[in-house]
């Protein structure tokens, strides 16, 4: 009983560090130590941080695809890209809504970082869309459910995917299966998302809210394509090279579960370098400052994650969660959604939630159900991603705001009604199958 009161009491300090936006980090490897500590094994949860450090099958996917986003904002990719989707939006005014969230969720599936999406789609959008008669808050909530709806999911090397296939793998989790049952929850829950927000705020163009429509800047020169195609290219790589497919036999016999993504990653970097002709020099030196962010900002969530899940399994919390999810049918997938949504509000980070989550349940649930444990690992990264696009707290909503002088809370008002209905539409999906 004694037990069971203090685990409730570091759960309940966890929570009140997050709401007081102390650093994640500290918050859960802290209150991991403290649980595995009440089970008298404080090394398990050391032992789990010494481990996660150097693991290559989590490392090497997030860093990579982050050292190669560095390279595309240097040479400016990324920006030509934005250029290339927006371009038409331009002539259709009345489409800017659901072309913007187009826009930044496709930006987010080859850029993970969605503050680095909004960095690079905000200065576009923002503009283009209060020159047609948007209110300033409509502009920025549609910059924050584009760049943070969820597009990185459909990036192999995000850590929320890193983390379902890693969670999995020992009982045959695959990247491509990951993929692959992430698609249409995800891509229907966006665009459900999507459609709600346009029709909530479709009246939004209009001199009936006081806003003066002007002149938007627009750069004069051609888009740069050979720039323009360049973020996709490892996702298009990646996809091509699928041993299914068998259009690369060659690269079956070396590769016979596919590229490894750290390979599609260097590879189109050195595209990149070939293609942009800019100083090889500065892109190296960018491509590995960006694996050390992706270490600082990234692996480092993952690896006090790793610790806080081994923490939980010292006092036996894990193995409660899973028989609980696993036994309850529907209600234990609403929970697999609902649980990483409401942590990811609260602390303003998708990875955490979603990454600890599925360290937590999924390693044991697919040993006896490999489906069904990618499908709660796809609903707590849909879930986690949903949840911080709708905090004000995220560090995109943040840079939103900071960008278009609006509120957090005025751009989360907008934004979380629509993804409430879109993350009703993902659970449905996964429900029906």
């Amino acid at each position: 009983m004694l037990t069971n009161a203090a685990i409730v009491l570091i759960f309940a300090f966890a929570v009140f560090g997050l709401v007081k936006s102390w650093d994640v980090r500290l918050v859960l490897f802290a209150a991991g130590l403290a649980l595995a500590s009440l089970a008298k094994q404080p090394w398990v949860v050391l032992d789990a941080f010494r481990s996660t450090m150097g693991n290559g099958d989590i490392v090497g996917p997030i860093c990579s695809a982050m050292g190669y986003s560095f390279v595309l904002k240097l040479i400016g990719a990324d920006r030509e890209m934005v250029r290339l989707l927006i371009a038409p939006l331009a002539r259709v005014r009345w489409l800017l809504i659901p072309g913007g969230c187009a826009v930044g969720f496709v930006t987010n599936m080859a850029i993970t970082s969605q503050t680095a999406v909004a960095a690079a789609v905000g200065p576009i959008l923002v503009p283009l869309m209060q020159a047609a008669g948007y209110h300033p808050f409509v502009a920025a909530a549609t910059l924050v459910l584009g760049c943070s709806g969820g597009g990185n999911l459909f990036n192999p090397g995000e850590a929320d995917i890193v983390a379902i296939v890693s969670s999995t793998a020992e009982n045959g989790g695959k990247t491509e299966a990951v993929l692959a049952s992430v698609a249409v929850p995800e891509l229907l829950g966006f665009i459900a998302a999507t459609i709600t927000f346009w029709i909530l705020n479709r009246r939004s163009p209009g001199s009936d809210l006081g806003v003066q429509s002007e002149p938007v800047a627009s750069e004069d020169r051609p888009i740069d394509f050979s720039k323009a195609l360049l973020p996709p290219l490892p996702i298009l790589m990646l996809f091509v090279t699928q041993p299914q497919l068998g259009l690369f036999p060659w690269l079956i016999q070396l590769y016979p579960d596919g590229l490894p993504v750290p390979h599609a990653m260097v590879i189109s970097t050195i595209v990149a370098m070939l293609v942009s002709r800019a100083n090889a020099s500065a892109q190296t030196k960018s491509f590995f400052e960006g694996l050390g962010y992706g270490y600082v900002h990234v692996i480092s969530l993952i690896i006090v994650a790793t610790s806080f899940i081994e923490g939980m399994k010292a006092v036996g919390l894990i193995k409660e969660l899973v028989s609980l999810i696993q036994g309850s049918g529907p209600l234990g997938k609403t929970a697999a959604e609902f649980f990483p949504w409401l942590l990811a509000v609260v602390c303003g980070s998708g990875t955490a939630p979603s990454v600890a989550f599925s360290k937590a349940v999924l390693p044991d649930l697919s040993a006896s159900n490999l489906p069904a444990a990618i499908d709660l690992g796809v609903l707590g990264a849909i879930g986690a991603t949903f949840g911080r696009t709708m905090s004000p707290v995220a560090a995109v909503v943040i840079f939103t705001s900071t960008l278009t002088d609006v509120p957090p809370l005025q751009i989360v008002k907008r934004t979380a009604p629509a993804l409430l209905v879109g993350g009703l539409v993902a659970l449905l999906v996964i429900l029906a199958r």
